[in-house]
């Protein structure tokens, strides 16, 4: 298949410019999985129209990630993309990530511009059939190239590790640990398989649910779900609605909904190795088998050819 991937391939907080995950997490499968990809950056393609790029390349799948944010992808396509959804010539495919936050101002309208879209939120599918009308929506999870990790089981240096932004809310998660005597060790802003490797060393890596963007938090999917088990270290997680249809909770992931219900569970783990050892490896074995990037992303392809 010739797949034309639209999507940032950058990020930039204004004063640093880093990779995003588009190249290894969708580029590179692709690649893997045998299909031909070409990679139009919407925040600085190499051929700004992509109209030509279209003409040139002929593909048969526009596979997008798309915003609608000008700071972050400045040359999106939407006037082109609804043109060839119109036309039936091509199918187009959006990928949604943020709908618990941004399906009323942005997904809810953003999905008519394509033939098929996806959602991370199992109860979205619905909304987007009876709030949206529209049909053609499918599940589209965040997932993890394992090509990215360290071939084999790594050395533990980290009982509790965390790695990611902290807000006043994750701070306040990791404070109540510390004050009731565990240590986690915080990383932030390392490349992306630097990250990877440290979540490797850890015996247990922390994941938080709550999105701050919107009127209200939300709980929502997030990509650490899967790369915590990716790396075999037992995935600590804050609950978030549906979590249970894609691990097995306290056989392949840990969860919790409250400070004093994590540092709980973390003090009960850390007591017994043999258990975080197990949990690991079930969350890792149940990741290869659904959660893996080549595995995720042909099964998306096999809906999107489906509808």
């Amino acid at each position: 298949m010739k797949i034309l991937l639209t999507v940032n391939k950058t990020l930039t907080n204004g004063k640093e410019t880093w990779l995003d995950g588009a190249t290894w997490n969708l580029y590179e499968p692709f690649q893997d999985l045998g299909h031909e990809v070409y990679f139009y950056d919407t925040v600085n393609p190499v051929e700004r129209s992509f109209t030509k790029v279209v003409d040139s390349f002929k593909p048969d799948l526009i596979f997008c990630c798309l915003t609608y944010d000008p700071r972050i992808a400045p040359h999106e396509p939407w006037e082109e993309l609804e043109k060839y959804t119109k036309s039936g010539l091509v199918k187009t495919f959006n990928w949604f990530c943020d709908d618990t936050w941004r399906f009323e101002n942005f997904s809810k309208h953003a999905c008519h511009h394509f033939t098929v879209c996806s959602t991370p939120e199992i109860e979205y599918i619905e909304k987007f059939k009876t709030e949206a009308d529209y049909e053609n929506i499918i599940l589209g999870l965040w997932h993890s190239n394992i090509d990215y990790y360290p071939p084999q089981k790594v050395s533990k240096k980290y009982d509790v590790l965390f790695c990611g932004h902290l807000n006043q809310d994750r701070g306040a998660y990791l404070n109540y640990l510390h004050s009731r005597g565990i240590k986690v060790d915080h990383f932030h802003g390392l490349e992306h398989k630097d990250m990877l490797q440290r979540i490797a060393e850890a015996r247990i890596g922390i994941n938080f649910s709550k999105n701050f963007n919107g009127l209200a938090p939300t709980l929502q999917m997030k990509g650490r779900m899967f790369e915590v088990p990716a790396a075999r270290s037992l995935l600590l997680t804050e609950y978030t609605p549906h979590l249970e249809e894609h691990y097995v909770i306290d056989k392949e992931i840990v969860a919790f909904k409250t400070p004093f219900e994590m540092y709980e569970k973390a003090r009960a783990l850390l007591q017994n190795p043999k258990v975080i050892d197990s949990i690991a490896n079930k969350g890792y074995k149940r990741f290869i088998k659904d959660h893996e990037s080549h595995v995720r992303l042909a099964n998306v392809l096999e809906e999107i050819d489906r509808l």
